[in-house]
């Protein structure tokens, strides 16, 4: 009988200290991962430094369309970048440097400017929209005013590149109509403009 006590009391104290070892254990083993926690905290992307640096390569490409450099464009658009141009057109990079190396797009000035900047949390793709005033040919037409743009970037091995952009003219407001200027629909008109009838002869 007091063999039989002994070993149950043996069991019981051997499982209470394997219980604290796993804790422990258990506890041991969080620290990696709360280290990896921190350090992925301090290695946020740090937005603003990413935002100023799209803005300069925006405005890079717009001093290299003003130039027509079509070199100096091939670095800045993505093996798969897409262009849909102010027509419903759409060019592929390849298409896009043809175009200005054979003149049928050429601009005479080109700027950017409202140029905003957003960057998804991982720090490795970002979406611009800008606006554009440009004049000259593009992709055949005739092209002055300003423009809409909206660009996607992407960090890449090689950098940020960018990826796509679509154009959409920036239409004049009409003006408000002033209060004289209102026209008259043309069924009161009508009635406004219509003879009165004439009166009936009196009874004699």
């Amino acid at each position: 009988m007091k063999r039989i006590i002994f070993a149950s009391m043996t069991l019981i104290i051997a499982s209470f200290f394997t219980a604290c070892g796993d804790q422990g254990t258990g506890n041991a083993g969080n620290k990696p991962a709360n280290n990896a926690n921190a350090a992925n905290a301090n290695t946020a992307p740090n937005t603003a430094a990413i935002e100023a640096d799209i803005k300069k390569m925006v405005n890079d490409v717009a001093a290299a369309l003003a130039k027509n450099d079509a070199d100096a464009l091939d670095k800045f658009y993505n093996d798969n970048y897409m262009l849909v141009n102010l027509d419903g057109s759409v060019q592929n990079k390849a298409e896009r440097l043809a175009s200005i190396r054979s003149g049928k797009t050429k601009f005479e000035s080109f700027a950017y400017d409202e140029v905003n900047v957003r960057t998804n949390p991982e720090g490795t793709g970002a979406i611009v929209i800008a606006r554009s005033t440009a004049k000259g040919m593009n992709n055949g037409q005739p092209i002055a005013g300003q423009v809409r743009v909206t660009q996607v970037w992407r960090k890449t091995n090689d950098g940020w590149k960018q990826v796509s952009a679509q154009a959409t003219k920036i239409e004049a407001a009409a003006a408000p109509a002033k209060p004289g200027d209102a026209k008259m629909p043309e069924t009161n008109k009508a009635a406004n403009t219509a003879k009165p009838p004439a009166p009936a002869p009196a009874n004699k």
